[in-house]
């Protein structure tokens, strides 16, 4: 079994969690980048900007918000909805000027993965075609 600090590196949720954990502060950054939004809504954002492949807890999301609060990223006020209060977050400039250094960094980023696992996947595909022929 691949492990690395007791994790299975062979489980598909290992790397879910690492990709959510990796994109997390980023797609709440993008989330409100487009509008403010309420920790419900940022949830759904988040799952929705990233089609489904990351969908965050609440215990990703709230932790997230006091994180970008307490540096100053984002700010949040308390709306009255009905009998419910909710908070709503928005960027602050600092938070749009995170929001854009990270979106250059994941834009140079995501073509080299992209990169590796299409490599990764023409060479099993050449190993298969290899180990087929052998067969035959």
């Amino acid at each position: 079994m691949a492990t690395t600090a007791g994790k299975d590196m062979t489980d598909k949720n290992y790397w879910s969690q690492l990709a959510s954990r990796g994109l997390g502060r980023f797609l709440v950054l993008a989330a409100l980048h487009e509008r403010p939004r309420h920790g419900y809504e940022l949830a759904r954002a988040v799952t929705a900007g990233c089609d489904g492949c990351c969908e965050p807890s609440d215990a990703m999301i709230y932790p997230t918000i006091r994180e970008l609060t307490e540096g100053g990223y984002i700010t949040c006020r308390t709306e009255a909805q009905g009998q419910r209060e909710r908070k709503v977050c928005e960027l602050t400039d600092k938070g749009r000027e995170a929001y854009r250094t990270a979106a250059n960094v994941w834009k140079a980023v995501l073509p080299g993965l992209h990169n590796a696992i299409e490599a990764g996947i023409s060479l099993e595909a050449r190993e298969e075609r290899v180990e087929q022929e052998v067969l035959v």
